[in-house]
């Protein structure tokens, strides 16, 4: 089973996880409504529909009250945790500060870990995040050494994902010491824990840590993998030369894919010597996602003919995306080529061409307009509105 299949699978329980909740809060409701019923209600109201239905109200009034309590305790919770933070920092604050600069301090720091850890541990994530080296690496020692770096490894054995992600997101503060239990979070279930974790080894801008950020991207459904991809493009030159090469010769088309859009997100196809051979390449949505970087490569004789060869392709995305890099390339040789196209089933090739040639100058636009007066009903269309398009865009132009 591959990686992609495991993310899907994920994906599926996920989603029947929240289907078995629904249906079963549905089940606890109509079997809290009998049971108000049974045991109390019909005893006072002998009609037993109005019965049943002043129970499920007697219900409904109870769980907003519980609900309204919960409420009330979890916030009143986080303000005395924040405030008891705003009171002690200070003095946390000094004595980290005094231990950093040379001075022992580790009677008291042991003495307020004992007695207040949780508001040494927010102070600590705070001062990581503001220092840099060498304070920064003296600061982790001490962290290590007080035991936070274990109690944010237990915290991440939670079963509960949002203090996994706390977690994870504390010991990405720890850097290189960490980095072990970072790579076992990207196995993490939870799809924003496997971003946390992969956001923070991509800070070491280290090869290995890279191409393992790299790889589970590869994996991720497109939100996840959208975050990562930002996370990664201070790097994209050093993935370009230690991890691109090797996934764009996998056998799995989806990871091919998700390379290539990575790369068109960076702007960095014209350091991928492989982008000819991904245009000739057998699985479809690869070839797709590789036309689509032709822009940002450049255009050669020999890609332009593989440009010309996925305009006659049987499969409509090929084609739409070969239309559209004719559109911004202003391939003129290709006009013919559109406007057949055009008259293709599918509607995006057929917008996809019809812009294109409207881009491509006035040759286009009067291919165009022969179109309006000579094609069917959707081709026509679609030729007048890409005419409108483009007269608009040279209004515009003239304009400013």
């Amino acid at each position: 089973m591959t990686a992609r299949q495991d993310v899907v699978q994920g994906e599926r329980r996920a989603r029947a996880i929240i289907y078995l909740k629904t249906l079963s809060t549905l089940v606890a409701y109509i079997l809290l409504t009998w049971l108000i019923h049974r045991v109390y209600m019909h005893r006072h109201v002998p009609d037993p529909e109005l019965s049943l239905a002043l129970s499920f109200v007697l219900q409904q009034v109870t769980a907003i009250l519980v609900l309204l309590g919960g409420s009330f305790v979890a916030k009143f919770s986080r303000y005395y945790r924040a405030r008891q933070v705003m009171l002690f920092q200070p003095l946390i604050t000094e004595k980290l500060t005094s231990h950093l600069m040379g001075a022992d301090q580790w009677t008291m720091l042991r003495r307020i870990r004992d007695r207040h850890i949780r508001e040494l541990d927010e102070c600590v994530a705070q001062i990581l995040t503001s220092i840099s080296a060498p304070a920064r690496e003296r600061l982790v020692e001490v962290a290590r050494d007080l035991g936070l770096m274990r109690r944010w490894q237990q915290l991440y054995r939670s079963r509960n994902a949002e203090r996994r992600r706390a977690a994870v997101a504390r010991l990405g503060l720890l850097g290189r010491i960490a980095q072990g239990d970072l790579l076992r979070a990207l196995q993490d279930p939870d799809a924003l824990v496997k971003v946390e974790a992969a956001r923070a080894l991509a800070q070491s801008g280290e090869t290995e840590m890279l191409t393992a950020v790299f790889n589970r991207a590869l994996d991720q459904n497109v939100l996840a993998r959208a975050i990562l991809t930002e996370a990664l493009r201070p790097h994209a030159a050093e993935i370009c030369r230690s991890a691109i090469p090797r996934a764009l010769r996998s056998a799995d088309g989806n990871r091919v894919v998700a390379a290539l859009e990575m790369l068109r997100a960076w702007g960095r196809s014209g350091t991928v010597p492989e982008l000819y051979h991904m245009l000739s390449h057998i699985n479809p949505a690869v070839r797709e996602a590789a036309l689509r970087l032709v822009p940002q490569a450049g255009l050669t004789p020999q890609c332009e003919q593989q440009v010309l060869q996925a305009l006659e392709g049987q499969e409509a995305g090929v084609r739409t995306a070969a239309a559209e890099v004719c559109g911004k390339l202003k391939i003129a040789s290709a006009l013919l080529l559109l406007k057949r196209a055009m008259r293709g089933t599918a509607a995006a090739a057929t917008l996809a061409s019809a812009h294109a040639m409207a881009a491509i100058g006035p040759q286009g636009c009067a291919l165009l307009e022969t179109e309006v007066v000579t094609g069917g009903a959707f081709p026509a269309a679609a030729a007048l509105e890409a005419l409108e398009h483009a007269k608009l865009n040279r209004q515009l132009t003239a304009g400013m």
